[in-house]
């Protein structure tokens, strides 16, 4: 099993206030201690037109992180390249792999906030498509000299990019979503698939679902590679866990996860500050894993008989993980 961070991406909020001026240097800091601490890859999120610093280019961001590391795998999670045209996001995943001396990694996903949409004019409507359809982009330039390709949203003809990546392949994985709906979309094109926060029930039906389709669209089901974004909270006890949980739902998942339509309903509608009682919102607070060390160790392995070869993990705890939880994977 590999352990990931998924890092803040400098998001301040009400439980983590601190300057924005210091947020890079912090974050920065935090891929130092993560490749210290012993993680396998460090993270870099992307968001666009919030007040609160959210970071808007991982690439650059992990190129920096690559200067003061030397062997973590350095990683989007996830690229919004819904938002802008894919070559763009090629041009920079190939210098950032120069840069780092051949270790990124693409999370690539389809973005959900509308204001992002609407102020890169995009048609949100469309995410799911194009997103299929700039990573077939992304994953022909940075494997072929030269590449054409013809789709419905994009159209390239006889093109190459500079600089080549040092990797070939680049990793690439298809990222977020927790419903079936998302893994049928990964497995048609034969993407590496890493699932958003999602009870563990529910990554049982995604697994099955994306090993199936894989198999339906043609494709090896044993080379699709699965991932998984798994917030835990560790405790001496469960409730004392349980009190971390609660602390970050009011302090950060309450406007993040409520305010911006990252929940559906039963209809794949986005949800807007739904009640906390809703079972969209219910489902999210289930998927926040609470446990002891004991328990944090068996819940990743059931993960690992699912064939889940990473756990991206929150940065909170980064200590415990490395003295009580990797040593136990390694």
């Amino acid at each position: 099993m590999q352990f990931w961070v998924a890092a803040p991406g400098m998001s301040v909020h009400r439980g983590g206030a601190q300057a924005l001026a210091s947020s890079y240097e912090a974050w920065i800091e935090g891929a130092i201690y993560a490749e210290q601490c012993g993680f396998d890859g460090y993270t870099a999120p992307e968001h666009h037109f919030e007040y609160n610093d959210w970071m808007p280019f991982p690439l650059q961001a992990l190129s920096a992180a690559a200067a003061v590391t030397s062997k973590i795998r350095l990683i989007t999670g996830a690229m919004l390249c819904t938002l802008y045209d894919p070559v763009l996001a090629m041009e920079a995943a190939a210098t950032a792999d120069v840069l780092s001396g051949g270790r990124i990694s693409l999370g690539l996903g389809m973005g959900y906030r509308p204001l992002e949409f609407d102020g890169m004019g995009f048609a949100k409507k469309t995410r799911g498509a194009r997103l299929s359809e700039a990573m077939e982009i992304i994953r022909l330039g940075l494997s072929e000299e030269r590449f054409s390709y013809e789709g419905k949203h994009y159209q390239y003809s006889d093109k190459q990019i500079q600089p080549r990546p040092l990797q070939s392949p680049v990793e690439m994985w298809f990222c977020g979503g927790t419903t079936p709906v998302t893994a049928r979309r990964a497995a048609k094109s034969g993407f590496n698939y890493w699932i958003a926060n999602a009870p563990y029930d529910s990554c049982v039906d995604i697994v099955k679902t994306y090993r199936e389709e894989l198999s339906k669209a043609g494709h090896d089901p044993s080379q699709g590679r699965l991932a998984a974004f798994r917030d835990i909270f560790i405790g001496d006890s469960v409730s004392e866990a349980e009190e971390m949980r609660d602390y970050y739902l009011r302090e950060f998942y309450d406007e993040h996860i409520r305010a911006y339509g990252y929940l559906m309903d039963d209809a794949g509608q986005p949800l807007f500050w739904p009640a906390l009682d809703h079972p969209s919102y219910q489902n999210f607070v289930d998927s926040l894993y609470c446990g002891t060390v004991e328990m944090v160790i068996e819940e990743i392995r059931r993960y690992g008989e699912l064939g889940i070869e990473a756990i991206t993990v929150p940065p909170g705890q980064m200590d415990i993980f490395a003295k009580k939880i990797i040593p136990e994977f390694k």
